[in-house]
């Protein structure tokens, strides 16, 4: 007897456990005072925030570094999402590099202490990894540059260099522009 309540009652219990962890959890934005932060949800309604947090569509160009002349095939498209406390994440692909050669890239990013339109420009980076066809790591690469978000904040320019890091112990540098616009 004592052997089946047990049974019956630890399964009930596991269930329960598995209910509270599996559950979804929502979550507001409050001040200390455990107030809803009405100046902080003010900064980020859909209109134009002229700030740099958010989601961008973005075009790269890569070119030559000592040039500047853009380097074909086509450029490539990808996503940066500047999160609030200086993190961002990527992902990208062209029909050179399909998404599956690589994984999403994680990065940083923060004011540069200089300003246009009286508003601040930024430096980046980000690093993601490389995958050859058979789902071996090749390696890494990484991603730097400066961004300058336009007068009205709904788009941005970037000068930036890549280098990719090869698991023999070779890189391989190269530069790139891209464009950005927010993503409403």
């Amino acid at each position: 007897m004592r052997k089946k309540f047990w049974k019956t009652n630890g399964i009930a219990a596991l269930a329960i456990l598995m209910m509270a962890v599996t559950a979804q959890i929502s979550v507001n934005a409050q001040d200390a005072g455990g107030k809803e932060n009405v100046d902080e949800r003010k900064s980020n309604d859909f209109g134009n925030t002229r700030r740099l947090e958010g989601v961008w569509r973005v075009t790269i160009t890569p070119r030559n570094c000592a040039t500047g002349v853009p380097i074909p095939p086509a450029a490539l498209q990808s996503l940066f999402t500047f999160h609030r406390g200086g993190t961002m994440s990527e992902f990208g692909a062209n029909a050179v590099v399909l998404p599956t050669l690589r994984s999403p890239g994680h990065g940083i990013w923060r004011p540069d202490g200089s300003t246009i339109y009286g508003l601040p420009n930024y430096s980046f980076r980000f690093t993601f990894l490389r995958y050859n066809a058979a789902g071996a790591l090749t390696g890494r690469q990484e991603a730097r540059g400066a961004l300058e978000l336009s007068a009205n904040g709904d788009e941005f320019t970037t000068d930036s260099q890549t280098t990719v890091f090869n698991l023999d112990g070779t890189t391989v540098v190269g530069c790139a522009n891209s464009v950005g616009t927010r993503f409403e």
